[in-house]
């Protein structure tokens, strides 16, 4: 007698259902559909102690706490940088310091180059004269100016002193004493005071045109109405 061994055919089909979190975060209200679940499908031979369900009703409670406390951060971040711009624009037309006062000098005697620098007068000026002062406030150079007009005015300077001879090296400062054509009131201005002529933002941060280029807002050291 023959005898034939069939083995059955079996198939395995697996179902994998799961959840995908991209963010990787739990909200609040995520965590009040698994605690409702989790009520659900308790068994009723041995339900939840009150103890257990009081504890995650209280990190339910501290969760939507943070929850609201992030939202809230996001909104007065959102609003700080939107009055960051505001401030930034409003600073337009207003005298911003730069703290560049001067610039350091090595190797005078060499030199192949004029150091070139800019002074802002705020008004239309007669009788102007600049001077380059040392580390310690001494005048080392100082020349007349012919009367001009209000605005930032460009100029350079070759490292010398009065009597034509190299100057030590060293920071120098420059500053400028004028008179108001209209009114003959003595100013001074120095270098490093520009007027903002304009804002730009760049990634989030905001640049000032200040003299004959931009400067981060943050690098500003103060913001004057007048000079």
């Amino acid at each position: 007698m023959d005898v034939t061994s069939a083995t059955p055919q079996v198939t395995k089909t697996t179902s994998t259902s799961f959840a995908y979190n991209p963010n990787s975060e739990l909200k609040s209200d995520d965590f009040m559909k698994l605690f409702l679940t989790e009520l659900q499908y308790q068994d009723p031979t041995a339900p939840m102690e009150t103890k257990d369900m009081l504890e995650q009703t209280s990190q339910l409670t501290q969760l939507k706490t943070n929850d609201d406390l992030k939202n809230s951060l996001n909104k007065l971040t959102s609003q700080l940088s939107n009055s960051t711009q505001f401030n930034s624009i409003s600073m337009i037309g207003k005298i911003a310091d730069t703290g560049n006062d001067g610039f350091s000098v090595t190797d005078a005697k060499n030199l192949t180059e004029q150091i070139p620098f800019d002074l802002y007068f705020g008004s239309d000026y007669i009788s102007a004269t600049i001077e380059i002062k040392d580390a310690n406030g001494d005048v080392v150079r100082s020349f007349k100016l012919d009367d001009g007009e209000k605005g930032v005015k460009s100029f350079s300077w070759d490292a010398t002193d009065d009597n034509g001879n190299p100057v030590a090296d060293g920071v120098y400062s420059i500053t400028a004493n004028y008179k108001e054509k209209d009114t003959l009131k003595e100013k001074t201005t120095k270098m490093g005071l520009y007027p903002v002529d304009a804002v730009k933002f760049e990634n989030g941060e905001a640049y000032l045109k200040v003299g004959t280029q931009y400067q981060p807002l943050n690098t500003i050291k103060e913001v004057l109405e007048e000079i």
